[in-house]
């Protein structure tokens, strides 16, 4: 029996304040996954109108207002409805957020590397690229 070896996946929820997801948005995630860094998983499209009505829209649904929808997608299904639920829960009426779930392909190698020499995964965080570059930009005013 094959065994996966995927690297790390994590899902990413960008909220906007209109409907629409920005076109520069999904230009910068067609260059990610043309870069090969990132394998996407899956993705959709949560909307929240108004009246707070939400929507819950995934790629094959997406037509063509988006340029991210000809992706060829390794694990679709994967950011099940709780997951979307849970990220409409903190929308705004009339927001929108784009979710993406996407495999670290870059460690790939790495995780592979350390199962086959017994290791494990001892530790993993994410931290939001502002709290990173509100750290930074301390430590630059201490300097």
């Amino acid at each position: 029996m094959a065994t996966s070896s995927f690297g790390p996946v994590e899902i990413v929820a960008l909220a906007f304040p209109s409907d629409r997801i920005p076109a520069e948005v999904q230009t910068a995630v067609r260059d990610v996954l043309a870069a090969g860094t990132v394998t996407l998983l899956d993705l959709a499209v949560v909307r929240r109108d108004e009246s707070g009505e939400v929507e819950l829209i995934e790629v094959a649904d997406l037509g063509d207002e988006y340029e991210i929808t000809d992706v060829t997608l390794a694990g679709e299904g994967l950011a099940g409805e709780e997951d979307l639920q849970e990220i409409a829960a903190g929308l705004a009426d009339a927001s929108s957020a784009l979710v993406l779930v996407v495999e670290h392909t870059w460690a790939r190698g790495v995780v592979s590397a350390a199962a086959d020499a017994g290791g494990i995964v001892l530790a993993s965080e994410r931290i939001p690229a502002e709290v990173v570059n509100e750290v930074a930009d301390l430590m630059l005013v201490e300097d």
